[in-house]
């Protein structure tokens, strides 16, 4: 893997009730990832995407008003999925999220910058709007991009697969949660071995 992962955010993208019909499958998948960031003390960061009751915005126009198709902020379905609500107190939350690109209007490049990163790791809902979105903005911001092949998710498997052909051909590293879990592994156990000595 040619991505710097010791240097590297992990971006959970938008893994909240509204999709839970679309992507709950996901948490049980991802809990172990996360839980090694937090070991690595790597940053985590989950988005929580929503719309506030006068949002008049483009996607807005595009889904329905907020509280009806689109997401209400503060709402129940604005909140993250129990489990991963959990987690996420060792997280940052990016919570002012109202666009498919994580990085718009929100501190997001800021936070990356701030805490040296090199590598972003994109997971979450949905893979052909809000994470293939994000992994383009983060690629045109100069940083490697990661995506998760089975750490992502959509309405369908052949949207899915076109973001991942079309990420993987000019924007990112496509890989499985797996890849990642075992090149973080391999690199602490190396780290820890040449200390050791």
């Amino acid at each position: 893997m040619e991505a710097d992962l010791p240097h590297s955010a992990l971006l959970v993208i938008d893994m909240q009730i509204h999709f839970e019909d679309v992507a709950g499958h996901l948490v049980d998948r991802l809990l172990p990832l996360i839980a090694l960031y937090h070991e690595m003390d790597l940053p985590v960061i989950f988005t929580q995407h929503g719309h506030l009751p006068n949002d008049r915005g483009t996607l807005v126009r595009r889904w329905g008003p907020p509280g009806k198709d689109s997401i209400l902020r503060f709402s129940k379905s604005w909140e993250l999925m129990a489990a991963l609500d959990v987690v996420a107190h060792r997280s940052e939350r990016l919570s002012s999220k109202d666009t498919y690109d994580a990085f718009l209007h929100t501190d997001l490049e800021k936070r990356l910058r701030d805490a040296d990163v090199t590598t972003v790791v994109v997971a979450g809902t949905m893979t052909n709007l809000c994470c293939e979105t994000t992994a383009r903005a983060a690629f045109c911001r100069d940083w490697n991009v990661v995506m998760l092949d089975d750490g992502c998710a959509t309405v369908d498997a052949q949207s899915h697969r076109a973001s991942m052909d079309n990420l993987r051909f000019g924007f990112a590293e496509v890989c499985k949660i797996g890849d990642v879990i075992c090149e973080l592994s391999g690199k602490r156990a190396r780290s820890s071995s040449v200390t050791e000595v």
